[in-house]
């Protein structure tokens, strides 16, 4: 564990968690709410968040950071810039705990921050909970829920075909 020190109430020390270990947390955390989950998926939209959920017209976007470098360039997207070009209904960051501050939020963004009880589990915190953005990129979520069943069809074809060749 790095040791570094903290504002605010947290004056622990920060866990080392990589940042596919946060993606996997997120991902997990979306299935225990939402009825499908994504994490990590490069498409043709313009954001790609490292983990999303979807339930009955809702959506859930996780960003996760393992360093504050990494969230301090987030800023720069243009979607940050301009909430409404985002995706999710809610959207979170999450981080290890003691790394970001719910102050350095991005309006209406909430913080999940993982924390360490033993080497094995980590459990996760709402820091900060999210507001709704009720204007959001509804065209980019749809077109990221499409590319991901076509995907999805294409991996099921292969299969079935291949489990009939024998």
């Amino acid at each position: 564990m790095a040791v570094i020190g903290r504002r605010g109430k947290y004056a622990g020390e920060i866990p080392e968690i990589s940042h596919k270990e946060l993606v996997d947390k997120a991902f997990h955390y979306l299935r225990l709410s939402y009825t499908v989950v994504f994490r990590e998926r490069v498409d043709s939209t313009s954001e790609n968040p490292d983990a999303i959920g979807f339930k009955r017209g809702f959506s859930c976007l996780i960003e996760c950071k393992a360093s504050r470098a990494d969230f301090l360039l987030d800023k720069e997207k243009l979607f940050r810039k301009r909430p409404q070009d985002g995706m999710g209904y809610e959207r979170y960051f999450m981080a290890p705990i003691g790394l970001l501050e719910p102050s350095e939020m991005p309006d209406g963004w909430g913080l999940l921050e993982v924390g360490e009880v033993a080497r094995k589990y980590r459990p996760v915190t709402m820091a900060h909970d999210s507001e709704r953005f009720f204007e959001r990129n509804l065209q980019a979520e749809v077109a990221y829920l499409t590319s991901s069943i076509r995907r999805i069809n294409i991996s099921m074809a292969v299969f079935v075909e291949k489990a009939g060749e024998g």
